[in-house]
């Protein structure tokens, strides 16, 4: 579709504010987009949908056109994926809302869930939901706003050069947060240096247009990129940052104290969520929100999902933080996890996605946990049984993991920390325990 199809799309969209991609899932009255991939093809269930209650399908097939010539709700377009993009960004520059933009290595999420919380209590908030932030999740994180929005909150995936450049030119951010620089998907960014410039992608946006960035001082990537920002918001351990705190504790949950004094208690374990609770009080005070409101609504979040989330369950304490994971995130996590005070036990899967860093970074792994002096614990996946040689401690599957773990359980009250990437699903290993 040419930009005046999509200008009259978007016309459409407002008398029938829905859009999918998924044939076997049709809101009433949506525009249903027939997508493509390596193992599917939209078009081929594009008049299933209509008969099955969608107002309009946007196909890029010509011969199904041709099929349907008397079809008036069957719209042709070059590219059906671009035709979403572009109708997304069209709704969002008409909704005319402050929309922040949140990139980094680790801790998106969990950032994003936490500036909900805490602009929800000024604002009609509008969040990515789950972890729908790629080239499709993102457009239809934007068409599914309420006109009544506010204020949205986007959360930017990459897994490969050029990603955050292509979602920035749709959401059209005018704020933004790197969380941080991490080492993420070494296998498409080659190293340290890739992952910074892509996420850098989203401060040279801001930069472009005008935009204010908020700049985790904390970390040395970051706080390198700020010196080329023309408008910017430093948080941070260090007094000198706009908005700056110190870490008191970081189990159970990470409390820290502000530096207008106020004492924050969250429900968040692990240290690594220090910098994610600075960066959402940076936020908020920004926008006008109290220190205090910011306060009760961090105390309240709860964690879910796999993230930072504790639960209490057959005499045992689960900190589940493996809904992913990278050498980054493992370290940070892990220093934590030696920070508590009691019985530690870890169930850690292979970090995915490195490539020719694999075997480095599992024996970095390994490396660490001697250094911090983590003994008891199992391993899961092929890289860490490759760096591990022959140990009893070494499982194939997580399904192996919970067959032993059945018999050979940790002494009651322990802590049992577990991550590792999604491919792995560490959580298989506790099955037995969640079920009690």
């Amino acid at each position: 579709m040419e930009f005046s199809q999509v200008a009259k799309l978007l016309e459409i969209y407002k008398k029938y504010p829905a859009v999918s991609t998924d044939s076997r899932s049709l809101p009433e009255g949506c525009i249903f987009f027939a997508l493509k991939g390596p193992n599917f093809d939209g078009n081929k269930y594009a008049v299933q949908a209509l008969e099955k209650g969608a107002s309009y399908a946007v196909i890029d097939d010509v011969n199904l056109k041709k099929e349907h010539p008397e079809e008036k709700r069957l719209l042709l377009s070059n590219n059906a994926l671009h035709t979403l993009q572009e109708l997304a960004r069209l709704y969002r520059e008409e909704m005319a809302i402050p929309v922040l933009g949140i990139g980094g290595s680790n801790g998106k999420t969990t950032t994003k869930e936490l500036l909900k919380a805490v602009l929800s209590t000024h604002f009609k908030t509008h969040a990515t939901k789950g972890n729908l932030n790629n080239h499709i999740g993102l457009p239809l994180t934007l068409l599914s706003m309420p006109d009544d929005t506010e204020i949205a909150v986007i959360e930017l995936g990459t897994n490969q050069s050029g990603d955050i450049a292509e979602l920035v030119e749709i959401a059209e951010p005018d704020f933004g947060l790197i969380t941080n620089i991490g080492k993420e998907h070494l296998e498409g960014f080659g190293s340290m240096e890739g992952v910074a410039r892509e996420e850098s992608e989203l401060f040279l946006y801001l930069k472009k247009h005008g935009g204010l960035s908020f700049v985790n001082a904390d970390d040395p990537w970051l706080e390198s990129m700020s010196k080329r920002l023309d408008r910017m918001i430093s948080y941070g351990s260090d007094p000198s940052c706009s908005t700056s705190a110190k870490l008191v504790g970081s189990f159970p949950g990470v409390s820290l104290e502000l530096d207008s004094g106020i004492e924050v208690q969250s429900q968040l374990p692990g240290a690594f969520n220090f910098s994610n609770i600075l960066a959402t009080l940076a936020v908020a005070r920004h926008f006008g929100i109290p220190d205090w409101v910011s306060k009760t609504a961090i105390e309240s979040y709860v964690s879910q999902n796999n993230r930072s989330q504790v639960l209490e369950k057959a005499g045992y304490t689960f900190l589940l933080d493996c809904y992913n994971a990278n050498p980054s995130s493992m370290e940070v996590a892990l220093k934590s996890l030696a920070e508590h005070q009691g019985e530690r036990f870890f169930i850690l899967g292979d970090m995915l996605e490195l490539g020719s860093y694999e075997e480095e970074e599992h024996q970095a792994v390994l490396d660490l946990l001697k250094e911090l002096n983590l003994k008891s614990g199992v391993f899961i996946g092929p890289a860490f049984g490759k760096a591990l040689g022959k140990d009893a401690r070494w499982f194939a599957t997580a399904t192996d993991a919970k067959e032993y773990l059945q018999t050979n359980p940790p002494i009651p009250g322990t802590l049992i920390f577990l991550k590792g990437s999604r491919g792995i699903a560490v959580e298989g290993a506790i099955e037995h325990w969640m079920a009690d």
